[in-house]
């Protein structure tokens, strides 16, 4: 790995930047932007990520390079395969994440907006809940599961996993996940409620 000393990482990350944006590094998600806009809910979210005080870590230049070219693609398997190495925290500068999960979240790929939908909530990015929501309204079910794989416990989304059982309009799949995230959530409830 290329040990680069504070100022010149900071050159070589705003490099990374620049090139992405000469670059057209979206190219791939703006392209068949109606496509795009009649498939996914996602298209309207803006993307916040923030590094975590008191967990940064300096970015990896030579990973982000890669991320950043992966995430370029043409490919879709190669951009999700960028989007399964966000999911893992600290590698890549904050800013190069935002950039990467907003074009993907847009993605006229079903699997690479699913994957974007995962990183998304790996990276614990602002507005998880929005995004999610959002997620759970796209036409493809691989996004739609992976959005429901990723909700959590807290009260919104229970009521909005309650919220999906009840969708007679729902794919049965889908239902069947909710519930079952549903009782395992409240299966946990009650253990800790024992005090187990």
């Amino acid at each position: 790995m290329l040990k680069l000393p504070n100022h010149k990482r900071r050159i070589a990350m705003s490099f990374v930047i620049l090139f992405m944006a000469t670059t057209g590094f979206s190219n791939h998600a703006l392209a068949d932007a109606a496509t795009v806009n009649s498939i996914s809910s996602l298209d309207s979210i803006q993307i916040y990520c923030m590094e975590e005080y008191g967990n940064v870590s300096e970015p990896d230049v030579d990973f982000t390079e890669t991320i950043v070219s992966l995430a370029a693609s043409n490919d879709p398997a190669q951009r999700v395969t960028a989007l399964s190495q966000l999911a893992v925290k600290g590698s890549v500068d904050s800013g190069i994440v935002q950039k990467i999960l907003q074009a993907a979240i847009q993605d006229p790929d079903p699997q690479v907006r699913g994957q974007a939908v995962y990183a998304f909530a790996q990276q614990g990015c602002g507005d998880l809940f929005v995004v999610l929501e959002q997620a759970l309204q796209d036409t493809a079910l691989s996004v739609r599961l992976m959005a429901l794989d990723s909700l959590g416990g807290d009260e919104r989304s229970v009521a909005l996993l309650k919220q999906v059982v009840e969708d007679e309009d729902e794919a049965q799949a889908i239902k069947d996940l909710a519930a079952m995230k549903l009782e395992a959530l409240s299966a946990s409830n009650q253990t800790q409620d024992n005090g187990i």
